[in-house]
């Protein structure tokens, strides 16, 4: 993941996306800002929300206020995917200084909203990255067509039935598409390293590429079918390695460079390519 700070500086993960987050602490000066680095309380119950609209530039983007009660800080995210803020506040007292506060920093948030990043749903003339390779959609045959893949002209991907179900059925079919590849390869390092997997699970993750939980199940986005393949076996050895080491020791490292896999090269790929995957198939906020 991309977690680019106020200041300026970026701290890299392979396993997400870009998430642009501000985060705030009440002092005797008002707010100040802290890095996303040091917040650990991400996942918490939301007390409550609310919808509202601010205008960036010439541009009208949602907002999605929420107080959290359990939260120690402001927090002001940027879903360039989603083409959305949200905002978390302590109480409802300090919602409307949240919503404030946003609006006080448009051209830092209009900077984070790359059109590049937005959700693009499937839909015929679109063209889309498959084991990267640009491939064109293209709506032809019955609703009980199979989806196919032609090289004979152009690369194209062929979906038949109504266009409104375009987006549906390519994106199943590309989960199962990453499924049966992901399978292979997980299964190839498994018998290398000599252990053996809990579940293989496919999701449509928002943060990661690829997890591995101490039972020993792996799960991968079903997005990584559109890399090209070098990075989904970078990121099926790397997860398989983590049935080894549940940390990224040394030792964890070493055990992934014995596998032939390039970190370096997988890590650079994320960091110029890796964002972008996460807006196909998604829809961003109207």
């Amino acid at each position: 993941m991309q977690s680019f700070l106020y200041n300026g500086q970026a701290n890299t993960d392979l396993t997400g996306r870009r998430q642009t987050r501000l985060i705030f602490w009440r002092n005797k000066r008002g707010y100040a800002a802290g890095n996303p680095a040091l917040d650990h309380s991400i996942v918490m119950p939301v007390n409550y929300i609310t919808r509202t609209e601010i205008n960036i530039g010439e541009r009208v983007v949602p907002l999605v206020a929420r107080v959290n009660r359990r939260a120690k800080r402001l927090i002001i995210k940027v879903d360039p995917v989603a083409g959305e803020i949200l905002v978390t506040a302590p109480s409802k007292r300090t919602m409307p200084e949240a919503i404030r506060f946003a609006n006080e920093r448009t051209d830092w948030i209009s900077g984070q909203l790359s059109d590049d990043l937005r959700g693009k749903p499937f839909i015929e003339g679109l063209k889309i990255p498959f084991r990267g390779v640009d491939h064109l959609i293209l709506n032809s045959g019955g609703l009980r067509a199979p989806i196919r893949v032609e090289h004979e002209y152009l690369p194209v991907i062929r979906v038949g039935g109504e266009p409104a179900h375009i987006n549906r059925r390519l994106t199943d079919w590309l989960k199962s598409q990453a499924r049966q590849k992901l399978v292979e390869r997980v299964d190839y390092y498994c018998e290398r390293l000599g252990k053996k997997r809990g579940s293989l699970k496919i999701r449509d993750t928002r943060t990661r590429w690829g997890s591995c939980s101490s039972d020993g199940t792996l799960s991968f986005s079903w997005r990584l079918i559109l890399a090209p393949p070098t990075i989904l076996e970078y990121v099926a050895a790397h997860e398989c390695v983590h049935l080894i080491h549940l940390n990224h020791a040394p030792a964890f490292w070493r055990q992934l460079a014995a596998l032939n896999v390039d970190a370096r090269a997988a890590a650079n790929w994320f960091d110029n390519f890796g964002t972008t995957l996460f807006s196909y198939g998604a829809s961003a906020a109207q």
